[in-house]
């Protein structure tokens, strides 16, 4: 079975980065991980081809070679998903699709017509499809409420991508999160039980990515790496091994609840293991909006002082923080941006509250009646597709000034400078390699445009050298995320566009819809006078 693999282009978002990974002539942020995990899955009889759409179009010669069409896709790539499928079947190839976005809206999957809808987790219904095609059956659906057994799930082919492409790699070591944040559909796709693989089974991905090449960072997508911290450490503990033995070939970097900042041991072995980043899931300092979503674990220790202990361990903090949540008060956009600076978070991904199918919070709007979209869409341009609390325009216009100062340019180089300052350096040297000419014209492009072109200049030289001086084994990755800057010039102003656009449409059908309700209302009163 010719297998042709797609993964849909993804629009431009925070993490999209297309101006700083142009810069080292890269695609892409991250490679599909779903996809070479379901390559692995499927019978290794077949033959796979692998297109990721971020990274390059599909060509006619693989059109023509597939007999059989996978896709996967999150929500926010809905449109080139549909784009695909229907290229497909113009082709009359059959087309199955699976991942985040198929299971949580399955009829829309099939609307665009895919023939095969592959729900859940494929280590259990990627079996009962292949079966179905041994049948020879031409469509059909696929799901189950069971969560499988991780510790069966093979080494993904990572050989399936072109890796030159991607910035980072992808490996994954737990599924599901212990906590009930009401907005996240983590729990709802793969439970509130995180479910890990065995050390050995991780590391054996580690060794492929070794074996194929790669040497740099490698980012674990865990939602929540540290869930089952028991296995987590068991993890660790080997993994230190096989590090240490191939000389720390990457730097790590994953996703973890706020309470990482009170396990010390924990952050000392994550740092032993050359882990240099983590995301966390902020959300928002109000306390209050906290609560109302669910969100406890960030309730229970001050959260300036959580950051800013797991930063000087040396895992460098980037965090994902909300505007919107119910029982919200005024100026909370100013708070976000208040907290941000107070941590020196270099990289604060901001958001609307947007609500996904199949939460407890969409389950409580619809039920209130206050969904606008029931699909939901995270892409920081997206105004949300509920009505809240408090007045839309006033959230949006928060939101959208709170951007604008996160990333001036000035801002955002003062806080990488102060976040460096207080991370730690990392405790093992890695095997350096001979910077590429890709990489020198990187810095000097770097050099000239914050220190030179722009307002930046006054302080970009001064922290730069302070910085080598400072942290001698940082200032590399330093410089990469002042790198990051970049895409944020462009990125800020699309927001700005984007929300107005959508908030000035949502207030014209409002007004719209009131000017109807008065008519009718109007009718019903004349109606009654003359009666």
């Amino acid at each position: 079975m010719r297998t042709l693999l797609i993964y849909p282009r993804f629009p431009q978002s925070f993490w999209s980065f297309e101006r700083a990974l142009a810069l080292v002539n890269r695609k892409a942020l991250l490679p599909p991980l779903g996809l070479v995990t379901v390559a692995a899955l499927l019978p290794q009889e077949w033959e796979f081809r692998l297109v990721d759409r971020n990274v390059r179009d599909v060509t006619e010669a693989e059109w023509e070679w597939a007999d059989l069409v996978i896709l996967s896709a999150m929500i926010v790539q809905k449109e080139d998903f549909a784009e695909q499928i229907r290229a497909a079947k113009q082709r009359g190839k059959r087309v199955a699709v699976g991942g985040p976005y198929a299971t949580s809206l399955p009829h829309e999957a099939a609307e665009f017509g895919a023939d095969f809808l592959i729900l859940g987790e494929g280590e259990i219904t990627l079996p009962m499809f292949v079966e179905a095609i041994q049948r020879g059956e031409t469509s059909g659906t696929f799901t189950t409420d069971e969560k499988p057994d991780v510790t069966s799930t093979p080494v993904p082919r990572f050989d399936l991508l072109e890796m030159d492409a991607y910035d980072n790699m992808s490996v994954q070591f737990s599924r599901g999160c212990p906590f009930q944040c009401e907005f996240c559909d983590i729990i709802v796709l793969y439970g509130r039980k995180p479910r890990t693989k065995t050390p050995a089974q991780f590391i054996a991905e580690l060794e492929r990515l070794y074996e194929l090449g790669w040497r740099r960072s490698v980012f674990l997508v865990d939602d929540n790496f540290i869930g089952n911290k028991r296995n987590v450490k068991l993890l660790l503990r080997e993994l230190k091994t096989w590090m240490a033995e191939r000389s720390y070939p990457f730097f790590l970097n994953t996703e973890a609840s706020v309470d990482l900042a009170q396990d010390e041991e924990l952050m000392e072995m994550m740092v032993d293991c050359n882990f240099n980043a983590v995301f966390l899931g902020i959300e928002t300092p109000d306390t209050d909006s906290l609560a109302v979503t669910k969100k406890f674990q960030n309730t229970r220790n001050p959260l300036v002082e959580s950051v800013q202990n797991i930063m000087r361990h040396g895992l460098r903090v980037t965090a994902g923080f909300i505007i919107g949540f119910d029982g919200e008060k005024a100026g909370a956009g100013d708070r976000v941006v208040r907290f941000v600076e107070e941590t020196a978070i270099s990289l604060a991904m901001f958001s609307m509250l947007q609500v996904l199918p199949g939460t407890a919070l969409w389950h409580r709007l619809k039920k209130e009646g206050r969904l606008l979209d029931e699909r939901g869409n995270i892409n920081q341009t997206t105004l949300m597709n509920f009505i809240p609390s408090r007045p839309i325009e006033a959230i949006a216009q928060e939101y959208i000034d709170a951007f604008w100062q996160l990333y001036d340019p000035q801002h955002y180089l003062d806080r990488t400078y102060r976040q460096f300052l207080l991370l730690g350096e990392p405790r093992h040297k890695t095997t350096l390699r001979k910077p590429s000419w890709v990489v020198i014209r990187a810095m000097l492009t770097i050099f000239w445009r914050q220190g030179v072109l722009r307002k930046t200049r006054w302080t970009f030289w001064p922290y730069l050298i302070h910085i080598m001086i400072a942290k001698p084994r940082n200032w590399q990755y330093y410089l990469s995320i002042c790198a990051l800057g970049e895409h944020f010039l462009e990125y800020r102003q699309l927001v700005d566009q984007q929300i107005r656009a959508q908030l000035a449409e949502y207030l014209a059908a409002k007004a719209a819809q009131a000017e109807l309700q008065a008519e009718s209302q109007a009718a019903e009163t004349a109606k009654t006078v003359a009666a």
